[in-house]
């Protein structure tokens, strides 16, 4: 009789010259570097400054179309699939779940998701802007809905900056303007009746461009956030552009995180079909113009995470 024998080959990630692994189940996407940490009160950097994400078990989400998961009033979020015509899955703006959906999955929280698509901070800052959401808005509708929710298990993120940015082109920099009413309604949210402990701040402003003014908008924002803190609110902040330059630059560039495009992998922001689609849609930094890939996003939430875990 004769014997068979098997070779078995374990297959080990090798670890990235930051030290992290590869994520093995984002179609090859991966972090290639890990966020550098600072501290709270100083320049801008990705800071913890007290939130912990145990224990948490809801997570409530103001933002734009980056942040939108195809649901705005809070409640169960549609499926994050493509139904294999439209580009956007359930709504959302890419082809998958959000940074934020993914946060919470790896958590086990609940989310209340209330970004819309195009929001700014204060919409009555940008007359380009007349129609879009914002966050005034957003937080209006939150606190009309009467929500019971323990201070001590929510976690509260707050992510604009791009739409403002870019309006700032053609309307002139309010900015500064933004960046004020964002903090006063963060200040709201740690008020009575909902007094919010736990906020994380979340940056992206010129996807991988910088200006003075946008630098500006994120050091108001960071130092307002410091003086949050000093009155007893764990607050944290996360800073994307390094990722995004990264990605977009040569170092290390697009291939090292497991990308064969920057794309867009759709051409057109406004289609409502698939067509021309890209040959690589699962290796993709961007999906449709200007919006991440589902693997972006995912990417993106292992960077926030990253920050929550390592920047204290």
């Amino acid at each position: 009789m004769l014997q068979r024998f098997w070779t078995v080959v374990v297959l080990v990630p090798l670890a990235l010259a930051t030290g992290q692994l590869p994520r093995q189940t984002n179609d090859g996407v991966h972090l290639a570097i890990t966020p550098t940490c600072g501290t709270i009160g100083g320049t801008v950097a990705n800071t913890n400054a007290g939130v912990s994400t145990s224990g948490m078990k809801t997570l409530v989400a103001f933002g734009d179309s980056y942040t939108s998961g195809g649901r705005s009033d809070g409640g169960p979020l549609p499926a994050a699939v493509l139904n294999g015509i439209s580009p956007r899955a359930g709504g959302r703006v890419t082809d998958g779940p959000v940074w934020a959906e993914d946060i919470a999955s790896d958590l086990g929280l609940t989310i209340m998701d209330y970004a819309v698509s195009g929001a700014v901070v204060n919409v009555t800052l940008w007359p380009s802007e007349a129609g879009h959401s914002d966050f005034v808005h957003q937080a209006a509708l939150f606190f009309s809905q009467n929500n019971v929710l323990n201070p001590n298990t929510t976690l509260y993120t707050v992510f604009f900056g791009i739409n403002d940015f870019s309006a700032s082109s053609t309307d002139g920099d309010h900015l500064p303007e933004a960046a004020a009413d964002l903090l006063a309604l963060i200040k709201q949210l740690t008020s009575a009746p909902t007094n919010a402990k736990n906020i994380v701040v979340l940056d992206d402003y010129g996807r991988g461009t910088d200006a003075a003014t946008g630098d500006a908008w994120k050091q108001a924002v960071f130092t307002g956030l410091g003086a949050l803190h000093s009155t007893g609110i764990n607050v944290a902040y996360v800073d994307f552009a390094p990722l995004l330059t990264a990605v977009m630059g040569t170092k290390p560039g697009f291939a090292a995180f497991g990308y064969d495009t920057v794309g867009p992998c759709i051409p057109n922001l406004s289609q409502t079909n698939l067509t021309g689609e890209c040959g690589t849609p699962l290796n993709t930094f961007y999906w449709l113009p200007g919006h991440p890939s589902k693997e972006t996003h995912r990417l993106m939430a292992d960077y926030a995470e990253l920050v929550l875990e390592n920047c204290h």
